[in-house]
C-alpha cells in the first residue's frame, strides 16, 4: 500500500507530541516511516510545508471537540467555558505553540470565541460589549497559560514571600501575613480573576430568574409598548 499525506502528518504529529518541534526533520520522519526523503518531499514539500500542514491538523483537532458551555447562569456557563479552553491550552501547550509561531493562533480559538459571542449575545448585551467581553476572557485564559507556562520554567528564587514580607508592617498581623505568604494556586487565581471580569463584562446581572431560565438583561427595564396616559393594571 503507497504512502499518503495523511500517514506523513500522522507521523509528523507523532514526533511533535513525543519529541517536541526541535527534533522534527524531513529526514527523521522519512526514517520513522522506513521510506526515502524524496518520498516525504514528494508528499507534503519541505519543512516549512510540513509544519504548515501540522497546524491545518491540530486546528482541526481543537474544531472538532464541541465547546458545551455548562451551569444555569450566564456568569457560571461563561466561566465553564473559559476553564475548559484553559484546559485544552495547557494539555496540549506545545501544538499551541505550534500554531502560535505560524500566526495562526486565531483560527485555533474560533470555535471558543463562537461560544462565548452566542453567551454574551444571549445575555443581552450588545455588539461593542460582546466583542469585548469575547476578546478580555480570550485574553484572560491565554495570558494566564503563557504565564503559568513561564512560571514553570523560572528558576528557583533566593527570597520567598516570608522573607520578604518579615520587616513590612502589616494592618492585619500574623493571620493576614499567613494567607500572604500561602503558595499560590494557579487554578484558585485564575478563576478569582476569571469571574471578576465575566461580572464586570455582564454588569453584575448573574441571576436566574425564577421559572429557571436564565437571566439577563433582556428581562430588565423593558419598555411598556403602550402608550402613556392609557397603561391599565398589571
Amino acid at each position: 500500500m503507497g504512502l499518503s499525506r495523511s500517514q506523513v502528518i500522522d507521523a509528523a504529529m507523532d514526533i511533535l507530541t513525543t519529541q517536541g518541534l526541535s527534533r522534527l526533520t524531513v529526514r527523521g520522519l522519512a526514517t520513522k516511516l522506513g521510506v526515502a526523503v524524496t518520498a516525504v518531499y514528494w508528499h507534503v514539500g519541505d519543512k516549512q510545508a510540513l509544519v504548515d500542514g501540522l497546524v491545518d491538523r491540530i486546528i482541526e483537532q481543537f474544531s472538532a471537540v464541541t465547546v458545551v458551555a455548562r451551569g444555569r447562569s450566564h456568569e457560571e456557563r461563561l466561566m465553564s467555558l473559559a476553564r475548559s479552553l484553559r484546559r485544552s491550552l495547557l494539555e496540549e501547550a506545545d501544538l499551541v505553540t505550534v500554531v502560535h509561531r505560524q500566526g495562526r493562533i486565531a483560527a485555533l480559538f474560533q470555535p471558543a470565541r463562537r461560544a462565548l459571542v452566542v453567551e454574551l449575545v444571549d445575555a443581552g448585551l450588545d455588539g461593542p460589549a460582546v466583542a469585548l467581553g469575547t476578546q478580555a476572557i480570550i485574553k484572560l485564559v491565554v495570558g494566564s497559560v503563557l504565564l503559568d507556562r513561564q512560571v514553570e520554567r523560572q528558576p528557583a528564587q533566593q527570597e520567598g514571600l516570608a522573607e520578604l514580607w518579615a520587616t513590612e508592617e502589616l494592618p492585619g498581623g500574623p493571620d493576614l501575613l499567613a494567607h500572604l505568604t500561602r503558595p499560590v494556586d494557579e487554578d484558585e487565581m485564575f478563576s478569582y480573576s476569571l469571574r471578576a471580569l465575566v461580572r464586570a463584562a455582564l454588569g453584575g446581572r448573574t441571576a436566574v430568574d425564577g421559572d429557571g431560565s436564565r437571566g439577563g438583561p433582556r428581562s430588565r427595564g423593558r419598555r411598556d409598548p403602550r402608550p402613556q396616559g392609557r397603561r391599565g393594571p398589571q
